[in-house]
């Protein structure tokens, strides 16, 4: 598994420095963070010493670093805690402009009396036609995700009311990649209590409405699950994409493009939140 995980390191890698091209030519206006990949990996998944410009497999993530992985602690108001702080509520992407829910008391025991139990898992539930790909999912009293987001925002959990699930692509923008497989995936000094587990997006698959993606902090890979499934969850605030994300893809044959080969999603010309380009 650490392998496959490490291939698919290696791949994120190659593509990162096509990543910030491929945006400054479309003209990007906001920051996409880094994958937090900080390793060289050859062709069969080996770690290796950085190479030179010129050498081959020279150009991976690291090489390309410009918008490292950044992160402020907050106190239940919004305010803004020092990194030595041991209690905090809230995590500000300092890169996205996105505030996180902190998890709390993971400890193996459900406790659906606190929505921030790191242990509780939820069915997706989405009972807006606009957003839930044509099937609502699967309500489950007090153990829905509709009902973990009424949860925080009738409670005006950090003095919003206007808490949501992350969308797919929001979710991977807290993975980080050079942790491996079996993680948590994630920046644990900023992010405690993650489980190395699956948790829901907003994102409802285009392909069968039945399902919605999930990340996977075990390893980083989006998956698409069953509506009725349990899975862990994490609350976003923050500015949200100027549209449901569209599953639509077309050929670069346009310049500056022009027989490159390659496959980008014309949505993301429209998104003003900056989003990771690949979902896994």
């Amino acid at each position: 598994m650490e392998d496959t995980a490490i291939k698919r390191k290696e791949l994120t890698g190659l593509f990162g420095c096509f990543a910030l091209l491929f945006f400054a030519a479309v003209a990007w206006t906001a920051p996409v963070p880094d994958t937090g990949q900080a390793k060289y990996h050859d062709v069969v998944g080996n770690v290796f010493t950085c190479p030179s410009p010129g050498q081959t497999l020279y150009g991976q993530n690291d090489d390309s670093s410009s918008n490292p992985p950044s992160y402020t602690k907050l106190d239940e108001s919004g305010n803004t805690l020092p990194d030595s702080a041991t209690s905090w509520v809230m995590v500000k992407d300092n890169v996205t402009g996105l505030i996180w829910e902190m998890k709390t008391n993971k400890d193996g025991v459900k406790n659906y009396n606190d929505p921030h139990d790191a242990d509780n898992t939820y069915t997706w539930y989405d009972n807006n036609p606009a957003t839930n790909g044509g099937y609502e999912g699967t309500p489950d009293k007090g153990t829905d995700t509709k009902d973990f987001i009424n949860a925080l925002n009738s409670a005006n959990f950090g003095g919003y009311s206007d808490w949501r699930l992350p969308t797919l692509k929001e979710l991977h923008t807290i993975v980080n990649y050079d942790i491996p497989s079996s993680g948590p995936t994630i920046n644990a000094a900023y992010f405690p209590n993650t489980q190395s587990s699956f948790y829901w997006s907003s994102t409802a698959s285009a392909g069968y409405d039945y399902r919605a993606w999930c990340v996977g902090f075990d390893d980083g890979y989006a998956h698409d699950y069953g509506k009725y499934g349990y899975y862990y969850v994490r609350a976003v605030r923050g500015r949200q994409e100027a549209h449901p994300p569209q599953q639509r893809y077309w050929d670069n044959t346009s310049a500056p493009f022009v027989g490159d080969g390659l496959v980008a999603q014309p949505g993301d010309r429209e998104w003003s939140e900056p989003l990771p380009l690949f979902s896994g």
